[in-house]
């Protein structure tokens, strides 16, 4: 079935068929699924249909003065309308066209003359108004038999001009009026023309009240009262005087003194000691009795105790016109000065076990077991079930007496323990601090001295500009003419394409990744990965590429060991401004001379002024997700719409993503769909940068992004020679603000760089190595002149694989191989397999292969599985890279040609389509792209119900 477009000729067609002529925004916007206003104005253009506020009318039939009239009476509601915007109903105009030939037909006078006083009105009116005679009485019936004319109750209506939902309303009013109009004259002849809203709903049901009140004229309001239900609803005329309404109500709720004269003859004579007596019955009461607080406050019980004593006849109460309990002032008095009556209330009292084996000097869990024996409530015994007996005294003053005694003993015996651990603590975390000291001393002092002879002859030019600006073209072609030296990458990625491109330009070039080893006979110049960097073979020329990352807390430490390590003569530096200062400070304090290049974007750029749907992306979009998930979803999605999709997203193999994003890059397909992933390491301009979502989870918490990430990946909008300016936008107006907003936002500058342990420094701390490597974490070993620039990396991931090793086997290994296995490349689904291939070193063994994934990715389970046992491969020839570990590779281009294998397998399935939408994992349902749970709403409803 066709799907619902709103159309001018729609919306014509809806308004024509609408009896009151006219209709809600509300109601025309939910049934066409048009949210916004603005969407509908177009539609009016050179239409018969215009708007006055939220009202939508025909003006062939009304004018704006009609309609707003119309609406403080009338019910309008939509004509019936099929899915695909069919409407069978024939319109107003040809229902009246069709009556009028039929009046015409049969020639009664008096059914024109009905019709004629009809017209006067508003499309409705009672019987009586158009019929006088027995001749109309009968011409009146028979066009209410043939449908010309509808009756309501006793009114008559044109259902050419008025609706059924609109007469119901009028019906019903017409039926209360009397009421209203009767309520009214009621209260006119009350004082303060006011009545307790409980008498009305003995009169009225509630219904019926309801729809009085609602008719207006009224005002509600609250009257408190010191008895339950401690308020009264009272009604008043709203032109009635509201104070003098709510002075009426109030003494009519309120007590009145002489209510107090039953009980002032339950109250005796005595005055209660410290009260002062009155005049009034109430005040006197009040003098002569004690409530249940105060009753409890002067024998020091708890007010439970009173309220058993009073229930059980001991002591003797009464209720005042307030609804409190009052006891005589002569019964308690008599009570508080004879011992043996104060003890039978006392008897009520609850004590606690452990006071009662403390003044009893006895066994905690002895006392119970002896309430147990005697059947007495071990949770709350009484004072009355265990007086006199274990040695407790007979009354309850001289219980609480000995207990308070021996409580501030016992209290000041624990205070002394207290004391003397908290001295014992101390020496600990005194020895603890000395200790730890000791340890920051040593480490500080084995901290890397970055000033030396050789700083004189180097020096740091840094590129400084926004993506897409020569920073890094302009820093290679120094190297290629410089003829040695390194380019350090963040990602294998990346260095992969400069390597294939010095390579292709005539400039040999090696390629070192943590994987893999690519020499090129000749070649003088490596392309690597930056944790790959050897320092004493730095060359001519060094370029360290996104050099921000030097802040970053897991990798940061590999471009600050490259920065102050590099022992070539001249280190080109790419990074945002915000990296500046940071870099500016290290250059400082190593003494190297430090040149700024300021590159200026090649491409304009601008945050568009709309947003962007997604079933209307324009082509060369990069549409930005934060998880793989939804990046996958969002490619089924668009697929659906016949787009055609890249994807790019961390969990992705390289070589996948390097194809992925080229098929994008040559307009092979016109939307990528991608992770920040996109934001650094791939060359891929494109003429939008589409935000799907504004928010990412940062491994801790779901937050919004940051400035920086929304100007790094925003920045890839606009190809130089090829768009006339980028354009940066998202897919709601609500993320588009908080788009620009970010876009043009000052970045956070970076203040830190990171640095990491090296073996000399653990082999500085005692403990196994996961606790080696949390103390260094902790300390925070860095010299009092570097804190300022300098922090320690984040070793979680290290610190996990370092815990699976047992002490024995760290020792077997030695420190220094065991701290290389521990850097492996892994992460939480990896860390079985890396495992895996540390227990077959430790034993000798050649390592296990890498886990296969399924034959064929059909589902996006199968591609996450492929992804892991790539990840598993990762781990095999970085570990089999390394030449401690290298004798136990010996599948290594096996594990290489079947990674490779893999990734292709992944890459096919995703240029083929591969289904990768969110599913229900229960019945398989395609789940919508906003749906937030892992279940489809049925399923969870049915998990609910087991």
């Amino acid at each position: 079935m066709a799907k619902l477009k709103p159309t001018t000729e729609l919306l014509e067609g809806i308004l024509a068929r609408i009896p009151e002529g006219f209709i809600h925004r509300n109601r025309l916007g939910k049934r066409l699924k048009i949210a916004s206003k603005d969407k509908i104005a177009p539609l009016l253009e050179e239409s018969f249909v215009a708007n006055t506020g939220n009202l939508y009318y025909d003006t062939r039939r009304l004018t704006e003065d009609q309609v707003m009239h119309s609406d403080t009476w009338c019910k309008p509601v939509l004509p019936t309308l099929h899915k695909d915007g069919g409407l069978p109903e024939k319109t107003i105009d040809e229902k009246q066209a069709i009556r009028d030939e039929k009046l015409t037909q049969a020639k009664n006078e008096n059914y024109d003359r009905i019709m004629r006083l009809l017209g006067y009105t508003a499309g409705f009116t009672t019987q009586e108004a158009l019929c006088s005679t027995p001749e109309e009485r009968l011409a009146l019936k028979s066009m209410l038999d043939d449908g010309w004319l509808k009756q309501m109750d006793d009114l008559i209506f044109d259902p050419l001009r008025v609706g059924q939902p609109t007469m119901q309303t009028i019906a019903h009013r017409h039926t209360i009026m009397p009421l209203h109009q009767a309520l009214v004259q009621e209260l006119q002849a009350l004082p303060g023309h006011t009545i307790e809203q409980k008498i009305l709903q003995e009169k009225y049901d509630k219904n019926t009240l309801t729809s009085i009140l609602n008719m207006g004229g009224f005002s509600t309001y609250i009257v408190p009262m010191k008895v339950a239900p401690y308020q009264s609803t009272w009604i008043r005329l709203k032109e009635s005087d509201p104070e003098s309404a709510r002075d009426v109500a109030a003494e009519a709720v309120s007590i009145k003194d002489a209510d107090w004269e039953d009980a002032l003859q339950h109250c005796g004579e005595v005055v209660r000691n410290g009260a002062r007596d009155g005049t009034t019955n109430r005040i006197r009461v009040v003098a002569r009795t004690y409530t249940v607080s105060k009753a409890a406050k002067l024998l020091n019980v708890h007010q439970e105790s009173i309220e058993r004593a009073i229930k059980d006849g001991v002591l003797s109460a009464f209720p005042d016109p307030e609804e409190r309990t009052r006891i005589p002032a002569e019964d308690m008095e008599t009570v508080y000065n004879d011992p043996e009556l104060t003890e039978e209330i006392t008897a009520y009292e609850i004590v606690k076990v452990r006071d009662l084996s403390l003044v009893a000097e006895m066994n905690y869990s002895t006392m119970r077991r002896r309430l147990v024996r005697l059947k007495i409530n071990a949770r709350a015994p009484r004072w009355g079930e265990v007086r006199g007996k274990w040695k407790l005294p007979n009354y309850f003053y001289e219980y609480r007496m000995i207990l308070d005694a021996k409580r501030q003993a016992w209290e000041e015996r624990k205070a002394e323990e207290r004391a003397d651990e908290q001295r014992k603590i101390r020496e600990v975390l005194d020895a603890e601090r000395k200790h730890r000291e000791s340890l920051r001393a040593r480490l500080v002092a084995a901290f890397p001295t970055w000033q030396h002879a050789e700083r004189n002859d180097q020096h740091i030019t840094l590129h400084i500009g926004p993506p897409n600006s020569g920073k890094t073209h302009d820093s290679l072609t120094v190297l290629s003419e410089a003829g040695s030296g390194w380019y350090l990458a963040p990602l294998r990625l990346l260095a992969f394409e400069v390597f294939d491109r010095l390579n292709r330009q005539g400039v040999l070039c090696n390629l070192l990744t943590g994987e893999e080893y690519i020499p090129v006979p000749g070649a003088n110049i490596t392309a690597a990965t930056i944790e790959m960097f050897n320092p004493n073979t730095s060359g001519e020329v060094v370029v360290i590429d996104e050099a921000q990352l030097l802040a970053d807390a897991d990798r940061g430490w590999a471009w600050t060991r490259a920065l102050m390590s590099a022992q070539s003569p001249d280190i080109h530096v790419i990074a945002p401004n915000t990296a500046q200062g940071l870099i500016e400070k290290l250059a400082s304090e190593a003494a190297i001379s430090l040149e700024v290049i300021e590159h200026q974007r090649l491409a304009p750029i601008e945050v568009s002024d709309t947003n962007w749907e997604i079933d209307n992306l324009p082509a060369s979009t990069i549409l930005v997700a934060f998880s793989r998930r939804m990046v996958l979803h969002l490619k089924t999605i668009l697929e659906q719409q016949n787009r055609r999709v890249s994807v790019v997203y961390g969990g992705l193999p390289p070589e996948v993503r390097r194809k992925q994003a080229d098929r994008f890059a040559s307009g092979e397909t016109e939307i990528c769909v991608a992770t920040d992933a996109v934001g650094m390491g791939l060359n891929l301009p494109a003429d939008h940068v589409c935000f799907y979502e504004v928010e990412k989870y940062d491994g801790r918490d779901i937050r919004s992004l940051y400035p920086a990430e929304v100007q790094q990946i925003g920045g890839r909008a606009g190809r130089f020679g090829l768009s006339t300016v980028g354009k940066v936008g998202a897919t709601s107006m609500r993320d588009l603000k908080m788009v620009r907003k970010l876009f043009y936002a000052d970045a956070t500058i970076l203040t830190h760089a990171r640095v990491a342990p090296s073996l000399q420094d653990l082999e500085l701390l005692p403990g196994s190595l996961h606790e080696r490597l949390l103390q260094w974490s902790e300390l925070q070993s860095i010299p009092e002149s570097l804190r300022n620039v300098i922090k320690t990396a984040d070793l979680s991931e290290r610190i996990e694989l370092a815990r699976m090793l047992r002490d024995e086997e760290v020792d077997k290994l030695g420190m220094e191989k065991a701290l290389k296995l521990v850097n492996a490349p892994t992460r939480k689904e990896t860390r079985a397999f890396w495992y895996n291939c540390t227990q077959h070193i430790l034993k000798g063994f050649p390592m296990p292969t890498p886990p296969p994934p399924p034959n064929k990715i059909s589902m996006s389970r199968d591609l996450e599985a492929t992804e892991i046992s790539i990840a598993c491969a990762d781990i095999y020839l970085w570990l089999s890279q390394r030449r401690e570990f290298s004798t136990f590779g010996a599948d290594r281009k096996a594990v290489s040609n079947e990674r490779e294998t893999w990734s292709l397998r992944i890459d096919f399935a995703l240029i083929n389509q591969l289904d990768t939408s969110r599913r229900c994992p229960e019945c398989g349902k395609m789940l919508k792209i906003n749906h937030r749970h892992r279940l489809c709403d049925n399923c969870f409803v049915r998990e609910r119900m087991r």
